[in-house]
């Protein structure tokens, strides 16, 4: 497997990325989420609105926006040109890597709205108010999208990199009747879940796909395999790839489409 080429952006998002902390269940309960925290929606090629699609939620890295995982992904396969193209056409371009070998199947992502921090996680109590505020957000923009779209709801999943990954992480063990899983890329995953989610985990077949880079740093490593490990004492569906030659830095894109495959199955 191929090592990330890192340019600016790249080099940017593996520094703030080693700030990542651990995770503390969030207080509630929380205010409602304003109309101007909506994520952006971005359909697949060839929508259909007789479809009931399923649904993806990307969630930021440190100093970055959700929408950054496209364009990492867009570098990844040399077609960085289209930066700042709409999330559409950047999504279309995608298609071929992201499903490949797969005309008619597709999902409907949702890019949260915000940009993470090293703020976010700063305390424990600061990283407790992050994960609550991403989650509001997040069932906000499941509910808005459903009202509108035709989904299946049975496969609402959300996915990061490093702070997005740990937040993925966290919202889905809150959250077990309302996503069925989650792509959790070079995150700690330290949060842990009350027990009647984790009886709810398994039985609901919520599903986790896990990614670290062997090159990475070397508690994190540590603390994603005791995830693995959890993951396997809950009984909960999961896979965990090591990324041979990766450090700090999502999937790439072909470990990314196994990852929706995996997570996004009945």
């Amino acid at each position: 497997m191929r090592r990330l080429t890192r340019g600016p952006l790249l080099a940017a998002l593996a520094v703030a990325g080693l700030l990542t902390a651990a995770c503390y269940r969030a207080p509630s309960p929380q205010p409602p989420v304003p109309a101007s925290a909506a994520g952006t929606v971005v359909l697949p090629p060839d929508y259909d609105p007789a479809r009931a699609y399923p649904v993806v939620e990307i969630l930021p890295a440190t100093g970055s926006t959700a929408g950054t995982l496209f364009q990492i992904y867009l570098s990844r396969v040399g077609l960085g040109r289209l930066y700042a193209d709409p999330p559409d056409r950047q999504l279309a371009a995608l298609r071929p890597y992201l499903f490949p070998g797969q005309r008619d199947v597709g999902c409907i992502f949702v890019l949260v709205h915000g940009r993470g921090s090293p703020d976010d996680y700063r305390t424990p109590q600061a990283w407790a108010q992050t994960i609550a505020r991403y989650e509001r957000q997040v069932r906000a923009d499941l509910r808005a999208l459903a009202a509108t779209r035709r989904v299946d709801t049975t496969r609402m999943v959300v996915a990061g990199f490093s702070l997005g990954g740990d937040l993925a992480w966290a919202i889905t063990l809150r959250n077990p009747r309302l996503l069925h899983g989650a792509i959790v890329m070079a995150s700690r995953a330290t949060y842990r879940p009350a027990p009647t989610d984790v009886n709810s985990l398994a039985s609901r077949g919520v599903r986790f796909f896990l990614t670290m880079g062997d090159a990475d740093d070397r508690t994190r490593q540590r603390l994603a395999g005791a995830a693995d490990q959890a993951l396997n004492g809950w009984g909960v569906t999961h896979r965990f790839q090591l990324l041979p030659g990766a450090g700090h830095e999502p999937a790439p894109p072909e470990v990314f489409a196994q990852a929706l495959e995996f997570v996004i199955a009945r």
